[in-house]
């Protein structure tokens, strides 16, 4: 697999899990009028900057569930606030056609069986602890000591 293809399926699923609704009621959502940026809460538009530029081109529903877990991230610990804002600018750094592609992927690996799930997550942690074939390490991999 690339190293973009890699890439593509950790965003796709750190993305998917940020992103997912605490409730869905998915006749409500499908009819969710789009939010416009200037709507939304200082803080939480803090939180989304990097999904700015893009913002208007978000489907509603996608606008409504990053907006729900803008308002969760104060509650997180440092370390997932973190994460958070790495997943959320490498997402928003994606051209439209690889976050097709990374949902895309992502969509296919949720229909895994678990443990298939599993050993695929086990394999992106090795891989993301190994140094690339061009010595430069993976994004948010550690050096080591």
């Amino acid at each position: 697999m690339s190293r973009f293809g890699s890439v593509a399926i950790l965003v796709a699923l750190a993305f998917a899990v940020v992103t997912l609704p605490v409730s869905a009621d998915s006749k409500t959502e499908k009819k969710a009028a789009p939010v416009p940026w200037s709507k939304i809460a200082e803080a939480d538009r803090k939180v989304l900057t990097p999904l700015e530029k893009d913002w208007n081109q978000l489907p509603a529903v996608q606008q409504r569930r990053l907006i729900t877990s803008a308002r969760q991230y104060p509650k997180l610990a440092p370390i997932q606030q973190e994460r958070f804002q790495e997943r959320i600018k490498e997402w928003a750094a994606l051209t439209p056609e690889q976050r097709q592609a990374a949902r895309e992927k992502y969509k296919n690996l949720s229909t895994l069986p678990p443990a298939k799930q599993h050993e695929l997550r086990e394999k992106w942690g090795e891989k993301k602890a190994a140094p690339t074939t061009d010595g430069v390490m993976p994004a948010g991999a550690e050096q080591p000591k």
